[in-house]
């Protein structure tokens, strides 16, 4: 062979005809799993943009670097999740950004919130440039060299599916599902290629609760990737998580590096992360180092923390008035609400569902319904289950201020569903699964010195 070819298969092998990994790695994959699973699109409670910069192999002349761009959130039927993708990715001569469009579904098999499968499919557009006439050859007059740069586009896609299951998460994942082939040719023949290799990636992570209350985890995860003629390839790492403050943790990639990740919140919305991978095996003395940046922003109102007290000076003023009609109900009084509204105000108890079916146990009041009888206020049917109620009333802003109200008392769940056959709207703090789980939450609440609760019970 002659030494300008071998030039040629040095400069360009690995980029143009191998079939090894060619998806890129990613450090912060634990922070942002859908830049390697669609299905993950929108896994935040907020609407989300994410930066990410990687640099590794920085011993090396044209080292690969990338930068990535996701954007995502959910839509309004909190089942659908859309997002963009974009990755700028160069190694050596070659250049190649990745654009795509994603979109994830939600589907609930139970009742119980926390427990769900995704999928996910991204399409977009695959665009390689490769500058052939940045290669150093002996001869620049052979005429089987490109001698200019070279660039081909195609129709890239990407599929996956995850399962979630009260803090454990199992994802699967087809990279380059197309697998398209990219054929670098002049007038005469075809002179390189590059195959797009389909790849296949499952992902583990399980979020282990050290201080549910402070919302601080500790969590193994792990990543395995194979693609077609070339070595499997795993991640496995574990952090310390505080939700909304800081992160901490370390990773082992197989056969490649030992990394540390760290990262902090600012003002639950910021959040600004650091890896630094420390090259293992023969080729760590002439590689360099590797590391990553990411920056994320939280968009949308956030979610009230535990006791934060979000409520409005209306708001207050309306607990104000509810809670004077609380007092003289109580002595059998029907208050009216100031002249302007020309409203009477309602307040249900138990007592006063007639041709309900009411039983009372261990002191608590327990009201069985069909759940075809209860819709949110978006119309949307109540699943069934065991509901603690902390009230009922017969205008929907009280309702919400309530509701509202016991955000900041430290019940983040409490919600509002409507009795269709009364038009009561209910205020209850948690959906539970079981009789005994709503009646521990039932003296959780009355210990937290919550008065008149019962336990609405929602049956098909």
């Amino acid at each position: 062979m002659k030494k300008k070819s071998i030039l040629f298969i040095l400069a360009i092998g690995i980029s143009v005809v191998a079939t090894a990994q060619q998806v890129p790695f990613y450090s912060h994959y634990f922070f942002k799993p859908s830049v390697h699973n669609p299905a993950f699109t929108g896994d935040k409670e907020n609407a989300e943009v994410f930066l990410l910069t990687r640099s590794q192999f920085t011993g090396f002349q044209g080292a690969p670097s990338l930068n990535v761009l996701i954007a995502d959130g959910k839509l309004a039927d909190n089942k659908s999740y859309i997002g963009v993708f974009i990755a700028d990715n160069r190694k050596g001569i070659s250049n190649n950004l990745n654009a795509m469009a994603n979109y994830a579904y939600r589907a609930n098999f139970t009742d119980e919130k926390d427990i769900y499968i995704k999928f996910g499919i991204a399409l977009g557009v695959f665009d390689q440039n490769i500058a052939f006439n940045k290669l150093v050859v002996q001869n620049y007059s052979d005429p089987t060299l490109f001698t200019t740069s070279q660039r081909r586009t195609t129709v890239d896609a990407n599929a996956g599916l995850m399962f979630f299951a009260k803090g454990f998460s199992l994802g699967f994942s087809v990279p380059q599902l197309i697998g398209d082939h990219l054929n670098y040719e002049d007038n005469t023949n075809i002179r390189s290629y590059y195959q797009m290799s389909r790849h296949y990636a499952t992902s583990l992570k399980y979020e282990i609760p050290i201080n549910k209350e402070k919302q601080v985890y500790l969590t193994p995860n792990a990543i395995l990737r194979s693609v077609n003629g070339a070595p499997m390839q795993y991640d496995a790492g574990m952090y310390l998580d505080w939700k909304e403050k800081f992160w901490i943790g370390g990773t082992y990639r197989s056969d490649y590096a030992v990394g540390i990740n760290l990262g902090f919140t600012l003002n639950r919305r910021f959040s600004i992360g650091y890896s630094y991978d420390y090259m293992i095996g023969g080729i760590a003395k002439y590689a360099g180092i590797a590391h990553e940046f990411m920056f994320a922003l939280k968009l949308g109102k956030l979610k009230p923390k535990p006791g934060e007290d979000t409520l409005s000076p209306t708001d207050h003023k309306l607990i104000d008035l509810q809670n004077q009609i609380d007092e003289l109900k109580k002595g059998g009084v029907a208050v009216v609400k100031p002249k302007e509204e020309k409203k009477v105000e309602k307040v249900a108890t138990p007592q006063q569902f007639k041709g309900k079916n009411v039983t009372k146990e261990n002191g608590v009041f327990v009201l069985t319904n069909p759940t075809k009888d209860f819709v949110y206020s978006t119309g949307t049917l109540v699943p069934k289950g065991y509901y603690v109620v902390v009230g009922s009333y017969f205008y929907k802003d009280y309702a919400e201020s309530e509701a509202r109200r016991y955000h900041s008392f430290g019940f983040p769940e409490a919600e509002v569903f409507i009795d269709k056959t009364t038009k009561f709207h209910y205020v209850f703090i948690q959906q539970l699964t079981t009789k005994e789980e709503a009646f521990k939450k039932v003296k959780e609440a009355k210990d937290a010195g919550v008065p008149d609760i019962w336990i609405q019970v929602l049956v098909e």
